[in-house]
């Protein structure tokens, strides 16, 4: 392995997978402190949103919530919220 791809390997480790800026602290989740909070709160208003209204979909979950895609796909490759099968 040559400098070039250790280097770039090292900083992807390091870099947030959502906005690019560096990870000073490491975190489970790929990403930075800043980006670990809104990922936390936007899990905190899907999941009182599921409680009220637990048929919503993916568009209702951005439409009404304001979430980016990339967050509530995030939440789902993760684990921490799923699609039911009949709306897939």
């Amino acid at each position: 392995m040559n400098i070039d791809n250790k280097l770039n390997e090292y900083y992807s480790s390091k870099t947030c997978k959502y906005c690019q800026g560096l990870i000073q602290d490491p975190s489970p989740y790929g990403c930075c402190k800043k980006c670990e909070g809104l990922i936390a709160e936007a899990y905190h208003q899907v999941k009182e949103h599921l409680a009220r209204f637990p048929g919503a979909t993916l568009t209702d979950l951005r439409r009404e919530l304001d979430i980016p895609f990339k967050v509530l796909h995030h939440l789902i490759k993760e684990g921490r919220i799923s699609l039911l099968d009949d709306f897939l």
